[in-house]
């Protein structure tokens, strides 16, 4: 791939993860498939035009907030603050997932020259005060590889926002993942399940209703996936008695199973998006996003949102891939 800056994590097992400076964006992560070739399991960028594009925001960092405001305005002591200055037109797609997607990253504690690295990997940013956002933030991005004691591989990411400057600040985390599984073209055939009691009902601009949430009778469970188009949130997850919330893509064929493990603590929502608006590759891969607030939260949930100066607020989530025997 043909970017500017990238660091490679590398594992013994043979898994590779690949991570743009730019957003401090995953790009691919390779893992040993059954016949020990190397597959990936993410749906990423394919070379610096696409990351410039952002389409999709493949496996994109999303800080201080994800997904869309309303009218891509919000108040804050009275004023209320734009963030897509001069757009007349589709506000809320121009208020997308923050403002770090495309920022630059460097290594956190000490310098690591672009290419090859161990595999974890600290990357780090600042966001400055500016109009639609008066605060300062520090912004860490780690990501790990790992095997367990079955051959299972593993990609964690953890995200932290430390609020720097001296008022509060609000603050949401998230992200936006595009996975795949191995001998699948697109996600059609895939089984997907979802432990939430949820789904956050929105209007025709993908903004939650006045009164969103909607039972889900316990779970999502797509068995399979085809005929589903699906944009949307998920909430009221249900955690195991460690406090994991895990959901689960997994395919019938081959036995092969991907989950995603989130800290119910830190975070109440999983955003699902079936990729059939991407402009390459629809519906080859499903976005399934951590987050640790949905939709319009800015003007939803602020309280919830603001952290002192000097504190932090912190999204933790694994991938688990198991091949199917």
């Amino acid at each position: 791939m043909n970017t500017a800056t990238t660091w490679t994590l590398t594992h013994p097992s043979g898994a590779r993860l690949d991570v743009a400076a730019t957003g401090a964006t995953a790009l691919s992560w390779h893992v040993p498939g059954a016949d020990g070739a190397l597959v990936d399991l993410l749906d990423g960028y394919r070379d610096a035009e696409e990351l410039a594009a952002e389409d999709g925001y493949r496996c994109a960092v999303l800080a201080p907030w994800s997904n869309r405001l309303r009218d891509a305005r919000w108040r804050y002591e009275g004023d209320i603050l734009d963030v897509a200055p001069g757009v007349d037109e589709e506000r809320e797609d121009a208020s997308l997932h923050g403002l770090v997607t495309d920022q630059s990253f460097q290594p956190a504690g000490g310098d690591i020259t672009p290419g090859e690295t161990a595999h974890e990997l600290t990357l780090a940013t600042t966001i400055a005060a500016r109009p639609a956002y008066p605060f300062e933030l520090e912004l860490r991005v780690h990501y790990a590889l790992a095997e367990g004691p079955d051959g299972q591989q593993s990609l964690s990411i953890e995200i932290i926002a430390l609020n720097t400057g001296d008022r509060h600040a609000p603050v949401g985390l998230g992200w936006h993942p595009y996975v795949r599984l191995p001998g699948h073209a697109t996600i059609d055939e895939l089984h997907l399940e979802v432990p939430a009691a949820s789904v956050v009902t929105v209007d025709d601009k993908l903004i939650p209703l006045a009164d969103p949430l909607e039972s889900t009778g316990g779970k999502l469970s797509l068995t399979p996936v085809a005929g589903a188009e699906i944009d949307l949130a998920f909430a009221g997850l249900h955690a195991d008695d460690e406090g994991m919330v895990k959901t689960t893509l997994s395919s019938p064929r081959t036995g092969d199973r991907l989950s995603l493990w989130q800290r119910a603590e830190e975070t109440d929502i999983v955003h699902l998006f079936t990729g059939d608006f991407l402009e390459r590759d629809r519906r080859a891969s499903a976005a399934i996003e951590p987050c640790t607030f949905g939709a319009d939260a800015l003007n939803r949930e602020l309280d919830a949102m603001l952290i002192a100066p000097g504190h932090s607020r912190r999204l933790r989530a694994e991938w688990v891939f198991e091949r199917g025997h």
